[in-house]
């Protein structure tokens, strides 16, 4: 086990939404991710739909730590505007590392207040720094 990544596409803003999709599974196979599924997301009514998202979930093994914060940099270099980082996971220690302002809308009250506070006293790993540093530099630089 290790992490997993939670990547979104906003499918009304984007029209090589396959394009987009296969690059970012080429990407994950190409730094040795462990897993890889997608799923599909919507809210609102047929005529006003308020986010339709189509969502992709890479998993990467601890021992390749390396590889899926290179990962990370290439997604945030290549897509900054077309691929959003919804949350990433350590299935190890059942700790969220990230979650943006949407995935935080959604997390149940608990979960959030978990996450609200464990931000707030920053007591984060080592390894979770390397993480957050790419992605703060992403949302800093928008």
């Amino acid at each position: 086990m290790g992490y997993e990544i939670e990547l979104s596409l906003d499918l009304r803003k984007h029209k090589s939404v396959t394009n987009i999709i296969n690059n970012a599974q080429d990407l994950a196979e190409c730094y040795d991710c462990d897993r890889f599924y997608q799923f599909s997301e919507c809210n609102g009514e047929v005529r006003r739909l308020k986010k339709n998202l189509h969502v992709m979930v890479i998993c990467f093994n601890k021992e390749n730590f390396e590889n899926m914060i290179n990962f990370l940099k290439e997604i945030i270099g290549k897509y900054k505007k077309k691929l959003y980082i919804e949350s990433v996971y350590n299935i190890n220690n059942h700790s969220l590392i990230y979650a943006s302002n949407y995935y935080m809308s959604i997390m149940e009250k608990e979960q959030k207040d978990d996450y609200k506070e464990r931000r707030s006293n920053r007591s984060f790993t080592e390894t979770d720094y390397f993480i957050l540093r790419d992605i703060l530099k992403k949302n800093i630089n928008k």
